[in-house]
């Protein structure tokens, strides 16, 4: 029997590139924490400190780091459940089809034994 080779389907493939889409940004955030807190210039000077005043901890009270954070786990969670998701149809397709196959080979049986009765 041919093994049939797994493909991705549009709606899979798109959600997986959305949580890497959200990941790559959460972790863009956490590495911009990191480097903003250790970058060797005077805070006046430090753009990414700069731009997280600005931006994200006068409405959040949050930094880059923990944004960043967030996003990785919202990611994690999509891949999840897309993940899930399409491996519980995957399986039902199988399931499926590994019946049909029964059913088809009892039927050739029957098919069989009615020709040789036939033909005595």
């Amino acid at each position: 029997m041919k093994k049939k080779k797994m493909q991705l389907g549009r709606k899979e493939l798109t959600w997986y590139v959305i949580s890497g889409i959200i990941a790559l940004a959460g972790l863009t955030f956490v590495v911009f924490g990191i480097v903003g807190d250790h970058l060797p210039v005077i805070s006046s000077e430090n753009w990414i400190l700069v731009s997280e005043n600005a931006w994200l901890k006068n409405w959040s009270g949050m930094g880059y780091r923990y944004w960043g954070l967030i996003l990785l786990g919202i990611a994690a969670v999509i891949a999840s459940i897309a993940l899930t998701h399409f491996a519980r149809s995957g399986d039902r397709d199988s399931e499926r089809a590994a019946r049909r196959a029964q059913r088809l080979a009892l039927d050739e049986e029957e098919v069989k034994e009615v020709e040789e009765v036939a033909s005595k």
